[in-house]
């Protein structure tokens, strides 16, 4: 029997008509653009930079800025181009910058922003705090401000406190070193570096702020140390021929000592893992959930992502029993990323839960407890419970027609017993061979080449951006990729920094280098572009350096490397 179908082909060629008309209207649903501040706290006299930014390459961003005239000043606008690869897919994300000065303390809102084609952007709100009081005597030409987050505490151990460092200057400092802080009792990760300008004291200053995530390991008195800050003060004049290393002036500045009191787990606490965050969220995925089979897997995915928290801490939750499945976990997969400001821990468990009879799988609920520390309270995050049918056996084992089961196991266990000295002869035979094949293999193998080669992430990259950074004379990136380059494939103690970098140079007697190493840092402090900093000097110098140990056959020495330091170079010397 055969069943005909009526279909109107006015109805279908009316669906495509529509479908066509709406589809630019789609594509311009699908166009977003993102408004997004370098801060969300600023003091008046204060810059902040405002990005506008989408990744729909066809999207404009030619906007209408009047409505932020009476609460800022327009100092800046530029557009740039960033690409980035995303998952073997090459994404392009278009911005446009603007550098603006808040006019008023208060809560500033950037209101939503219009673009063509339909796309805008949501508010964004700044907190603008007044300008400091101006103090008596004359201001000084550099000093360092700290800031705090949580501003007063309570701070808990394992919980991230962000520490803002502000370096002030007014003049071009050269030469300029700054120590990161360097408590006994907990891990410092720098996040981010921002410059702009401010005022203090009615001076303007050009400032670099640094922020740091610290995270106390121990309760008790925690002490960050005095950070100190090196350099020279040259002021601009009309020769040509000035040298700041013989006409600027030394200066050495110290910020005043942070004592913290850390608090520990408090008593009222009741989670199985001490989790202390700004905010915790908590989701789960279930895959295969509508209905199984018996022995076929159930996965369940838990990812939890917390702020202010590293992932290592995120601990694997509690599950209860499950009498009617078996649980196997996977290796947890997490990352630790940040936002300029916070760290953003992320952290994925996966279960294969295999049910072991037919009927009704229950995925019981599982609960998180964590520290609220922005409000001081314990909170809950809440996975729930998940059910999936379960099925009989798609492949059952039908009983071989025989005696009965307590006969049949008895009747395999006097078989096995019966032929077990052959099977114990025939594994020895077989043992013996393998020992005497293993004896006799080719020995000239090194055991160096059975070592794995350390994973490196293109440290060939980094360095050939650094090279012609230097071509370009163009200090910033140097210093950027030269810190690249170190943190992939330099010298271990060096750890991405280009002051130990340097110090260790010195230690390896590479007075020249380390000089150029120690400007190149201290160039992020120029007022103006240095016309000094000379790149193409400082590329011939490092690669002379470098080439120096391949023309013997070897690695460049760097003092402190001891009898490891060829394998760091390797990758680098194929390039």
């Amino acid at each position: 029997m055969v069943r005909q179908t009526n279909r109107n082909p006015r109805w279908a060629l009316a669906s495509l008509l529509v479908w066509l008309c709406c589809w630019p209207a789609l594509g311009a649903l699908a166009a977003t653009v993102e408004a997004v501040l370098d801060r969300d706290r600023a003091v008046v006299g204060e810059t902040v930079t405002l990005a506008l930014q989408t990744d729909d390459s066809a999207q404009s961003l030619d906007a209408d800025l009047s409505a932020l005239d009476g609460d800022f000043i327009l100092l800046d606008r530029r557009t740039e181009t960033r690409m980035s690869i995303t998952n073997g897919r090459q994404v392009t994300v278009k911005r446009l910058v603007v550098t603006l000065e808040p006019q008023r303390a208060g809560t500033l809102t950037i209101p939503a922003m219009q673009f063509p084609g339909g796309a805008s952007t949501a508010p964004v709100s700044l907190e603008v705090t007044p300008a400091p009081e101006a103090a008596p005597g004359e201001a000084p030409p550099v000093f360092i401000e700290l800031e705090l987050e949580p501003v007063e505490g309570p701070y808990y151990v394992h919980a991230q406190i962000a520490l803002k460092v502000r370096i002030f200057y007014q003049q071009n400092l050269t030469e300029a070193s700054v120590s990161p802080p360097a408590p006994d009792q907990a891990s410092v990760r720098l996040l981010d570096e921002v410059p702009y300008t401010a005022d203090r004291n009615g001076e303007r200053y050009r400032v670099l702020e640094r922020r740091y995530a610290v995270f106390p390991e121990r309760s008790g008195e925690l002490v960050i140390p005095s950070m100190q800050l090196t350099g020279r003060l040259v002021e601009r004049s009309g020769d040509r021929l000035w040298q700041p290393t013989v006409r600027g002036r030394r200066v050495r500045v110290e910020s005043e000592p942070l004592v913290l009191d850390i608090q520990p787990r408090p008593p009222a606490y009741s989670g199985d893992h001490w989790l202390p965050a700004r905010a915790l969220s908590a989701s789960q995925q279930i895959t295969d959930a509508d209905e199984v089979h018996v022995g076929e897997p159930v996965t369940r995915t838990v990812i939890i992502d917390a702020v202010g928290l590293e992932e290592h801490m995120l601990e694997e939750p509690a599950w209860p029993d499950m009498p009617n499945a078996r649980i196997y976990p996977d290796q947890p997969q997490g990352i630790s990323r940040d936002d300029g400001q916070w760290v953003l821990g992320h952290r994925e468990f996966r279960y294969a839960v295999v049910p072991e009879q037919a009927g009704e799988l229950l995925l019981p609920e599982l609960r998180i407890s964590w520290w609220d520390t922005a409000n001081n309270r314990q909170r809950v995050a809440v996975l729930p419970e998940q059910r999936v049918t379960v099925l009989p056996s798609a492949t059952p084992v039908t009983a071989p027609a025989g005696p009965a089961p307590g006969a049949g196991e008895r009747q395999v266990g006097t078989t096995i017993g019966g032929h077990w000295p052959w099977i114990a002869l025939g594994f020895a035979v077989l043992w013996l061979l393998t020992l005497g094949l293993w004896w006799l293999r080719p020995r000239g193998r090194s055991a160096a080449s059975a070592r794995p080669r350390a994973a490196v992430e293109d440290p060939s990259r980094a360095m050939n951006d650094f090279q012609a950074a230097c071509r370009a004379n163009d200090a910033a990136a140097a210093r950027r990729h030269l810190s690249r380059w170190l943190r992939h494939d330099g010298p271990r103690q060096a750890g991405g920094r280009l002051r130990t970098f340097a110090r260790r140079l010195d230690e390896a007697g590479e007075a020249k280098l380390a000089g150029q190493v120690r400007a190149l840092d201290g160039s992020g402090f120029q007022v103006e572009s240095d016309d000094t900093w000379q790149g193409e000097s400082l590329r011939k110098t490092f690669e002379q350096w470098y080439r120096s140990g391949q023309a013997l056959g070897k690695a460049p020495a760097v003092a402190g490397e001891g009898a490891g330091a060829p394998d760091l170079w390797d990758s680098a010397r194929r390039d």
